[in-house]
């Protein structure tokens, strides 16, 4: 015993002389905060934009399909999105020279939108167009000249005249592809963690709003991810969200039955050689419309990462439940069956295989 401790002095003298001393000193990185999401509306922008100077610092992002469905919006499935400051995708156009997909747009210039500029040719930012700055990756921060550097109005779109990826650099050295694939990980382990809260829940929500029905299925899960930048802190911000769902489902189909070829025209009446032949209008093709109960769970989590890549901030979307009744549409038939006429009278049929 005797050793160890004098040996331990002799190390800390021994540091003290070579001025190494200061390194058992040095401040600690700062601990991940930890937290709760209080806003759950507000945990996915929904169409929330606000005006962008001519030069501006957001991530551009691949795979926004489900962000931008969530708007109620569409696009090519190759279209990036652009966020910055906690707001919803915004849609990138990029002048081009070859094949353009957009000619002649007349966009609004400014941050308060009181001019216009027209762009002669333009296609959306995929990661094909965005090569011509150099930008490779999925997920990129980037400082964007915007309309020729006259800025934009608050809206769901504008004009990438000029890029630069900053991630990777001295700027902001952690590499964003690097840390969504690192949060990704983190998250399903989170949802891991919740696995037995996630199963009590849903038990929970099926025992109290079924009253009796069978569950038909199928079970579902969908996943929303969204990424922003902070330009005040300087962090990229990353939300994950997963709904869970389940339901007990009834079908009703609408239309006739289609005919397996093309119907001939009908024969020309005597005298008319020549005359265009009258052709029916085809019979609407037949489509079936699921209604009733559906339920489930939602919860997420949020993180917040710095400069290095560290994660800094994280925030729990706890485990909510949610069921939502969808009334049966009026004029179909059961499959196979009579007409769907009202709810009281609908007998409970699940769709052919259900459970």
């Amino acid at each position: 015993m005797k050793w160890t401790l004098v040996n331990r002095a002799g190390l800390v003298l021994l540091a003290g002389a070579l001025g190494l001393a200061g390194l058992t000193a040095a401040p600690r990185p700062p601990d991940v905060t930890t937290g709760t999401v209080k806003d759950r509306k507000a945990f996915i922008p929904h169409r929330k934009y606000q005006a962008l100077p001519g030069k501006t610092v957001g991530v551009l992002v691949s795979d926004v399909r489900a962000m931008m469905g969530h708007d109620g919006r569409s696009g090519p499935p190759d279209a990036m999105g652009f966020s910055a400051n906690g707001n919803g995708y915004r849609w990138v156009y990029v002048p081009v020279n070859d094949r353009p997909m957009i000619t002649n747009l007349s966009v609004p210039v400014g941050e308060k939108g009181e001019r216009r500029k027209t762009y002669a040719s333009l296609s959306m930012a995929s990661p094909t167009t965005v090569t011509t700055w150099g930008i490779t990756v999925p997920y990129a921060l980037v400082e964007v000249e915007v309309n020729g550097g006259e800025g934009s109005p608050a809206g769901e779109s504008f004009v990438g005249t000029n890029m630069k990826r900053l991630d990777g650099t001295r700027a902001f050295p952690a590499k964003l592809p690097d840390v969504v694939t690192d949060l990704k990980k983190r998250y399903n382990q989170s949802l891991k963690a919740r696995q037995a809260k996630i199963d009590a829940a849903l038990a929970e929500v099926q025992k109290n709003v079924l009253k009796g029905r069978k569950v038909t299925g199928p079970k579902q899960t969908e996943e929303l991810f969204y990424v922003t930048y902070l330009p005040a802190t300087e962090r990229v911000r990353v939300h994950f969200r997963t709904k869970i769902s389940d339901g007990a489902y009834q079908y009703a189909d609408f239309g006739g039955r289609v005919p397996p070829f093309a119907l001939p025209p009908p024969p020309l009446p005597p005298g008319k050689a020549g005359a265009l032949a009258f052709r029916p209008p085809a019979p609407p093709r037949p489509f079936r419309v699921r209604y009733g109960l559906t339920f489930g769970v939602e919860l997420g989590m949020a993180y917040e990462v710095d400069k290095n890549g560290k994660v800094v901030t994280m925030l729990e979307l706890p485990v909510e439940s949610f069921h939502q009744e969808t009334p049966p549409p009026p004029g179909g038939k059961f499959p196979g069956g009579g007409p769907v006429l009202d709810p009281r009278d609908s007998p409970a049929r699940p769709a052919p295989g259900g459970k």
